[in-house]
């Protein structure tokens, strides 16, 4: 049995996605294939998510940013799974 499931998903988290996919993390911050500008893997998560806390901490973090970021580490889990 084959069941499929239509979610709703903003704009900012589509827009994270896309960029996780390709490995960009933030504006010109790549994960190349030899030069490592943002740590994969668990280490890499943690720092994703470190840093929005700092930005909601000092009152900057936005819904718009929440769901980019999201969407950045589920695009790069999903389609970089060896990453892990």
């Amino acid at each position: 049995m084959s069941t499929t499931v239509t979610h709703n998903v903003t704009h900012s988290f589509e827009r994270g996605m896309s960029l996780g996919k390709r490995r960009v993390f933030r504006a010109g911050l790549t994960i190349g294939e030899g030069e490592l500008y943002f740590l994969p893997g668990e280490e890499g998560v943690i720092e994703v998510i470190q840093n929005l806390i700092y930005t909601a901490l000092e009152g900057r973090l936005t819904e718009e940013q929440l769901h980019q970021d999201a969407g950045i580490v589920v695009g790069y889990a999903a389609t970089h799974p060896n990453a892990f």
